[in-house]
């Protein structure tokens, strides 16, 4: 999965504390089409193709149903990758570090994340920044 951070526009964010604290952040966040979702699940399916061939390795069973397992996790996690966290960052509302986020990669609802100095864990809203094409 390429990210290539200097063509995806920076976006305002907030980071919203449990309390409802919150304070501005700036993300890059790559909106998925339905076209690029397929695709890239049906990539990650060709992991099957790998089935007769580990089949071969004893225990046999056993390494079939792990390739099986993993490329269709795999696919549907990209299926569902609607949007893609390329990087955050922002301070915490609780202690006011600034800081880059680690927790990047598909965005989940809601999309959590933790400061690095506090430990508590914050809420990334990102709006969408319109269509995938």
């Amino acid at each position: 999965m390429s990210h290539d951070s200097p063509a995806v526009p920076e976006v305002t964010a907030r980071l919203v504390f449990a309390s409802g604290e919150w304070t501005e952040a700036r993300a890059r966040v790559i909106e998925r089409s339905a076209r690029w979702r397929r695709s890239s699940a049906l990539m990650q399916l060709g992991l099957w193709l790998l089935a007769p061939i580990v089949f071969f390795i004893p225990p046999h069973l056993p390494w079939v149903l792990v390739v099986l397992v993993v490329g269709g996790m795999r696919a549907m996690s990209r299926f569902r990758e609607h949007r893609t966290l390329v990087s955050l960052h922002g301070s915490c509302p609780k202690c006011g570090t600034d800081q880059d986020f680690r927790e990047t990669g598909r965005m989940k609802r809601p999309h959590l994340v933790h400061c690095a100095n506090c430990r508590w864990e914050l809420r990334a809203d990102v709006p969408l920044s319109g269509p995938a094409s």
